[in-house]
This record gives C-alpha cells, sequence and structure tokens, in this order.
C-alpha cells in the first residue's frame, strides 16, 4: 500500500477518490466546465496509464473509481489533470488561485461487496441530491454512454447533419487523434451557431470521442449493465473509508441559480460569477436568495463567497 498522510493508493485494485471545490465552493456550472475537465481527465488518464472503471462530476465535487499498475501513476493523475484543469478555467475568464481542495479523499476497494457498494454509491450521487430519479437518467456520471453512442441526443444521419455539425464532429476526431484536448475556446467555437438538437449531439458525440472508461471491469461484478443500474434503483450503496462534506439540501437548486443567472444578467460564461467584484457578487447573492430561494450557503459556494463573512453581515 502507498500511503501519504490520508491518501491511500493500492496498485492493481480499484481505488475510490474524492475531491471537493476549495472552500467547498463550485467546481462547474455549465455544459463547457463538464466537457473541458472530461477531456483532460481522459487524456492525463491515457498518458499515465490510469484505468477509469467509474466517474460521477457534481457541482462542487467529482468521484473517480481508478486503478493502475503503481501508486505513482495514480498520484500524479489526479496531480495533473486537476492543475491543467484549473489551469484552463482560470486562464478563460483571467481568474486566480484554486478550484480544488488541497488535498483529496482515497481509499482502496477489495472485494467484490466494497466494489458493489462503492459503484452504486457514486453512480447515485445525482439522485441522492434530486438532481434525476435514476442514476443513468445523468449524463455526467457516464453510465448511459455504456450502452448508448448518443443517451441524450437523437442520433443525426450522416445524410441529415448540417455542414457545420459535420465540420465540428471531424474538428472533434482530429484534435481527439492526436491525444489533445478542447480548451474553453475551441469548444465554444464549435458549439456557437448550433441549433440545440446539434448541441446536445455534438456533447455526447465529444463524451464518446474521449471515452476512457474500462467497462470490462466495472461490469465484471454484474451479470450486466442492467443489474448494475437496477442495483442503483434499490439501494444508495455507501462510502464509509473517506469523510464527504454533505449539505442535506437537493442540488437542483444550482441548476435554477444558473438558469436565473442566464435569464437576468449578461454574464457570459456563468464561471464568471466567481470573478465578480465583490459588490456585484453580493447584490447577486441577495437576488438569488429572494428571487431564486437559495439559502445563504448555497449563494456563497455558487458565486465563491465565504460564508462565515457574508453570515456576519
Amino acid at each position: 500500500m502507498c500511503a501519504k498522510k490520508k491518501r491511500r493508493f493500492i496498485p492493481m485494485e480499484c481505488n475510490h477518490v474524492y475531491q471537493r471545490g476549495a472552500s467547498g465552493f463550485n467546481i462547474f456550472y455549465d455544459r463547457e466546465d463538464f466537457l473541458v475537465c472530461y477531456m483532460i481527465l481522459s487524456v492525463v488518464a491515457q498518458k499515465r496509464n490510469v484505468k477509469i472503471v467509474e466517474m460521477c462530476f457534481m457541482f462542487d465535487h467529482v468521484h473517480i473509481l481508478l486503478e493502475s499498475q503503481n501508486c505513482e501513476d495514480m498520484a500524479a493523475f489526479i496531480r495533473d489533470y486537476t492543475s491543467v484543469f484549473v489551469h484552463e478555467f482560470n486562464s478563460s475568464i483571467g481568474r486566480q488561485g484554486q478550484l480544488f481542495h488541497k488535498s483529496f479523499g482515497s481509499a482502496p476497494k477489495q472485494g467484490g461487496k466494497k466494489m458493489r457498494s462503492i459503484i452504486v454509491y457514486i453512480g447515485n450521487n445525482p439522485v441522492e441530491k434530486d438532481l434525476c430519479r435514476y442514476a443513468e437518467d445523468y449524463r455526467w456520471n457516464f453510465l448511459r454512454y455504456m450502452v448508448s453512442p448518443h443517451p441524450f441526443s437523437v442520433n443525426v444521419p450522416a445524410r441529415k447533419r448540417s455542414r457545420r455539425l459535420t465540420r465540428c464532429m471531424k474538428y472533434v476526431t482530429a484534435v481527439a487523434q492526436s491525444d489533445n484536448y478542447l480548451n474553453y475556446r475551441q469548444l465554444h467555437n464549435l458549439f456557437e451557431g448550433l441549433s440545440v438538437e446539434e448541441t446536445e449531439f455534438l456533447t455526447d458525440y465529444i463524451i464518446m470521442k474521449y471515452y476512457p472508461f474500462d467497462d470490462s471491469k466495472l461490469l465484471s461484478f454484474y451479470d450486466d449493465w442492467q443489474q448494475m443500474t437496477d442495483a442503483m434503483h434499490s439501494t444508495a450503496g455507501s462510502e464509509h473509508d473517506i469523510v464527504e462534506q454533505w449539505y442535506h439540501r437537493p442540488d437542483d437548486i444550482y441548476v435554477k441559480m444558473a438558469d436565473y443567472i442566464k435569464e437576468h444578467f449578461d454574464i457570459s460564461p456563468l464561471r464568471r460569477v466567481t470573478i465578480l467584484p465583490l459588490s456585484q457578487k453580493k447584490a447577486l447573492l441577495t437576488q438569488l436568495r429572494v428571487n431564486v430561494g437559495a439559502t445563504l450557503y448555497e449563494a456563497c459556494k455558487f458565486l465563491h463567497l465565504n460564508f462565515d463573512q457574508q453570515a456576519k453581515c
């Protein structure tokens, strides 16, 4: 076993990694954030010889179930993908500072019972936070991509694709085949001008082009995909080896805050809320509480405001 403080990895075994936002703040705001992080993670996993067994992106934290031949590659993978993503996130809006909490939780999982429990636990994160009814209905735990290349969009036959969509797909393929990721600027340019249906289709296409998952490893603990998702429907799973930051309210409040800001304010991309002047953040905080129903804690997380300081005001 490799150990450093509370970080534990076991080579050739599955290891659960939990990362949360710095100060508990949100990490992801919209489609671009999820996709850029996903692509970077996929590229770095390949370079570091790390197998991704399962993963789930939530607004303020990340779960990864991974495996590698040595501890050093797993630690380097976490370090590299987070540092690259933070750099891309910050440089895209002129931000400085950390995005993830400095330390992360990790716990090796040995034995079928523990593996099945953690698989269900990770997959069910969005269900527990009321973002969907069933685990497989959430795009950012990637479960549906195991059984369909376009689970959240209508498949557009080649003969019916617009020229722009076709060019976008070719560009994505070329970048993916060169073992690079699409940065924020590239991604924004690709989506600009596409219809809603084409945007959803291209999102699914990008996810499949960068697909990093070892599905055979994940399904080795079940008869098939259906049995795995049935298990997620019947139990929440558990994680007793890592202490997570938990807040009892549903996460759909972050979707509502995002929708409210997009409708009423000229703040684009949405992640720019993290760099607004303090006076603007305070004014926006009040509106999110009054008009959206966010608690002080939720609005502070979303805007990257110190909760203790705002609670004293």
